[in-house]
């Protein structure tokens, strides 16, 4: 424990001797590090924002359909004994869920028209579900028997106001065309255009009775934040037989976001292995040009009875300080930006405003793990050592006459 401590202590005194060489090395590894924490920072960010905007816009944790259930479908499939389904998911300890009617329809201002999906909801629980009574920029959201609720886009490319009456068509259970009129009681904006364009919502008993539907549930939305979603599918499956009912995660119904995430992981994965292999040779042609400049010095060491490991030992530790220096002032400065990026976060509505993984905001805020600043910093120190063996095998090899008659 002494001989480590002595070869540590002569390693720091190693590190202050060229001060100006071993700044800017130590600039350069934190540099290195402060930008993976911070990439870092933000996937992570950028991740919670696309999964945010996926379940809660309009898929929830899990959707549990009738069996057969296909979201094109233009027939409405009603759900075998919702109640049943209720039942269970309370058994389970989940509360907020939210019964549903979907159907395609065509919504007909003057001689305007556009085709949307239709949602029928309770008004007293799907905020608990979904975001969007959160977004209504004009009037109220819906209630149980005051209106539609229209996106912003679609108001507005079909030249509707607040309080004016729209006309809806549709199928009803027997497939036979409906139609009738609806005021307007409010009006929504998500940051999805493309949404709000093709989104309008009822209560669940409006849209029942327009469809003559009466008793019609066709999804059952379900968000729960304390369990992993699949395995509250699984647990649902054991109770809902599959022949009547289909129980889906929000993975399954938006696979397109697993794969996004899975593809920035990849992407980070790559750019880690780039940089601290950056690192590395940084830190290895730094710690060549230390042994080169101190041939005669290690061999006086050697000479006195130190051993090779001795000798590559106090090398390696001389490394292991430049990356240890460096970790802590990369993680300092990368800490404080991810605390500013964390509260301020980076406006993207220039790039992001038709992306559908930015539907509740396109500010992306960094969010810092504890797990990746010590990961990151686990991978920093131990570059800084892998960097230094090189040139601290090759001072170990040194023959003390040789090193002594080096000029």
């Amino acid at each position: 424990m002494k001989t480590f401590l002595l070869f540590s202590h002569i390693a720091f005194r190693n590190v202050r001797r060229n001060a100006r060489r071993s700044l800017f090395t130590i600039i350069a590894i934190a540099f290195g590090l402060f930008c993976l924490v911070i990439f870092q920072a933000l996937k992570v960010g950028l991740h919670r924002e696309m999964v945010i905007s996926t379940v809660q816009l309009d898929a929830g944790t899990l959707q549990v359909h009738a069996a057969g259930y296909e979201v094109n479908l233009a027939a409405l499939k009603k759900m075998p004994d919702p109640e049943k389904v209720i039942s269970v998911l309370r058994e389970q300890g989940e509360t907020r869920f939210s019964r549903r009617v979907k159907t395609s329809g065509l919504i007909l201002s003057g001689k305007k028209s556009s085709s949307v999906l239709l949602s029928g909801v309770e008004p007293d629980v799907e905020p608990h579900v979904t975001f969007i009574s959160g977004k209504i920029v004009k009037g109220s959201y819906v209630n149980t028997n005051n209106g539609i609720l229209l996106g912003e886009e679609l108001a507005q490319s079909i030249g509707i106001l607040l309080g004016d009456e729209v006309t809806v068509m549709s199928q009803d259970m027997s497939g036979l065309p409906v139609s009738g009129k609806f005021p307007v009681v409010g009006v929504y904006r998500t940051e999805l255009a493309a949404f709000d364009r093709s989104h309008a919502f009822l209560s669940i008993a409006q849209l029942q009775g327009f469809l003559h539907a009466d008793g019609v549930v066709t999804e059952i939305a379900v968000r729960s934040d304390s369990r992993d979603e699949s395995a509250l599918a699984d647990s649902l499956g054991r109770s809902l037989p599959a022949a009547d009912y289909q129980i889906r995660t929000w993975k399954e119904i938006a696979p397109d976001v697993i794969q996004l995430i899975d593809l920035n992981d990849a992407t980070m994965q790559l750019l880690i292995l780039i940089v601290f292999a950056i690192i590395a040779m940084g830190i290895t042609n730094t710690m060549t040009m230390v042994v080169f400049e101190r041939f005669r010095e290690l061999g006086i060491i050697s000479a006195i009875g130190t051993p090779p490991s001795g000798i590559l030992t106090m090398v390696v530790m001389e490394s292991f300080c430049l990356g240890a220096v460096a970790s802590l002032l990369g993680s300092a400065a990368a800490v404080a930006a991810c605390g500013y990026l964390g509260r301020y976060g980076i406006d993207l509505t220039a790039f992001t405003s038709a992306n559908q993984y930015f539907a509740n905001s396109h500010v992306l805020k960094a969010h810092l793990l504890t797990k990746d600043l010590a990961a990151a910093n686990a991978v920093t120190l131990f570059t800084a050592v892998i960097g230094g063996i090189y040139p601290a095998w090759k001072a170990s090899r040194l023959k003390p006459v040789d090193a002594i008659a080096h000029i």
